[in-house]
């Protein structure tokens, strides 16, 4: 008799061992040519990664059909889900995307459009991750992507890791995981950007008003406590825009980089002509 109800934080845990076992196959190989001369296999490490991680689908997911993982907890993918048609598809995500990338990566260093198309395709996954990962804290099925997309549910026989079903483990495993997912996703945000988007919206929060009252230059004036505007600290090459306080060159020419409405986070002018403070 199959089990239809497997515990999230097993799923889980089937996923982390997937990728400790690639992760041993490739720590294997450069223990094995760690004499050989430096340079020899970097050259061709994204087609020995492919090797190797196509002899871990073809020994598991093809023959078997479920990961080693998986194996080991005793998981496996129900097998009227499981068609020719979606083995390519599952290979052609979870490793031959990987390998372009990697490629790509490797020959292709210099090429800014190539890099930025990658760059896109990264975020796109990346976001996908994220929204499947919240998906599945709240159904409990699918833990990855590719699983959702391909419909590809798992079953049991019997759980072999029961004692991992406890709360307290489960909490903390998700809890984990989740945090994980919402610092990649923080990462990925303009918060400068963000908070000048929302300024043209919100029209009646406070700070707006207050740019719009502050909005006056003044005469910047430097001493031996002055600190960046920015970043609170003693000002690394000085500079001003238009109002009385001083900025670090490289705090305030990477915040104007980023939004060209950036304003003073003291008074909130916002200044045009940046120049760099010079002591009268």
């Amino acid at each position: 008799m199959s089990i239809n109800y497997i515990p999230r934080v097993t799923q889980l845990d089937a996923v982390h061992l997937d990728k400790q076992v690639e992760e041993l196959f490739i720590q294997q190989i450069f223990q094995a040519t760690k004499y050989l001369e430096p340079g020899i296999l970097q050259a061709v490490l994204p087609e020995l990664e492919l090797l190797i991680r196509t002899w871990i689908f073809k020994f598991s997911f093809y023959n078997k059909k479920c990961t080693f993982g998986q194996e080991m907890l005793s998981l496996k993918y129900k097998p009227e889900n499981i068609s020719t048609s979606k083995m390519y598809w599952y290979y052609g995500y979870k490793i031959g995307l990987n390998y372009v990338k990697d490629r790509c990566l490797y020959s292709w260093t210099s090429n800014t459009r190539i890099q930025n198309v990658i760059h896109k395709m990264e975020t796109f996954q990346l976001v996908g991750d994220i929204l499947n990962f919240l998906r599945f804290i709240q159904s409990g099925k699918y833990p990855m992507l590719i699983d959702f997309i391909l419909g590809l549910e798992l079953t049991a026989d019997k759980l072999t890791r029961e004692d991992l079903t406890d709360f307290s483990w489960t909490r903390e495993l998700l809890w984990h995981n989740f945090i994980e997912l919402m610092g990649t996703a923080i990462s990925l945000m303009n918060m400068i950007g963000l908070r000048s988007k929302l300024s043209t919206v919100l029209k009646y929060v406070w700070w707006r008003k207050h740019t719009k009252s502050s909005a006056t230059s003044s005469q910047a004036v430097m001493t031996h406590s002055t600190v960046c505007a920015c970043c609170s600290n003693k000002p690394v090459l000085p500079y001003t825009m238009g109002c009385s306080h001083i900025f670090c060159y490289y705090c305030l020419m990477a915040n104007k980089t980023v939004d060209k409405d950036y304003a003073c986070p003291k008074c909130y002018f916002n200044g045009k002509e940046l120049n760099k403070f010079v002591m009268v």
